[in-house]
């Protein structure tokens, strides 16, 4: 009897740890984007939407972001004409085309740990073109959910978004933008 007591107290531990479902919170997540430009920076943020992690005691499963693109805001020149310029031109189909792919989305697809952060993995999702992403967050847990937070790089010009791009115009001369732009996050769930 005391033989079979141990094993089944470990069993009924290792299964006690259920798997959770988070929901994003829109409200207490951040996204601010920054691209820099031979002559400058811009930066400002956009909202998400909703999704979901689904989480198994402290460690990722997987998860998914939606991003509402017409909401992306210009910050740098917020009182500014060529603010609100700059964010119709964001929205157009030289960069983002909202009117057609309003949407963004990231689904996390792999989860490893070292020590202070996560490297996740995934397939972000822009103007209905897909391609694998990598980038490290720290992901805090507490009773009520989970926030990360990080960084990803994303070139722009994988998602067919070429305007003033040094790649595609090497003439362009200080007019160019560059390729890469940064996505900065803090993600509330619970």
């Amino acid at each position: 009897m005391k033989k079979l007591f141990i094993p089944v107290i470990f069993l009924c531990f290792v299964y006690a740890e259920s798997e959770k479902t988070f929901t994003l919170n829109p409200d207490n997540t951040v996204l601010k984007w920054t691209a820099e430009k031979v002559t400058g920076t811009h930066w400002g943020y956009v909202k998400v939407e909703g999704g979901s992690v689904v989480v198994k005691g402290k460690k990722i499963l997987t998860g998914e972001c939606i991003v509402d693109m017409s909401t992306i805001t210009v910050m740098d020149m917020k009182d500014s004409p060529y603010g609100k310029k700059l964010e119709s031109h964001l929205r157009s189909s030289d960069f983002f085309d909202t009117e057609n792919h309003s949407r963004a989305s990231l689904k996390i697809r792999g989860v490893s740990y070292k020590q202070g952060s996560v490297d996740l993995t995934g397939d972000l999702t822009i103007k209905g073109i897909s391609h694998p992403v990598e980038f490290s967050a720290v992901v805090r847990f507490s009773d009520k959910g989970a926030t990360a937070k990080g960084q990803i790089k994303i070139d722009r010009t994988l998602y067919d978004i070429k305007y003033r791009s040094g790649k595609y115009y090497p003439d362009i001369g200080d007019k160019m933008i560059y390729d890469v732009f940064k996505l900065d996050f803090e993600v509330e769930a619970d």
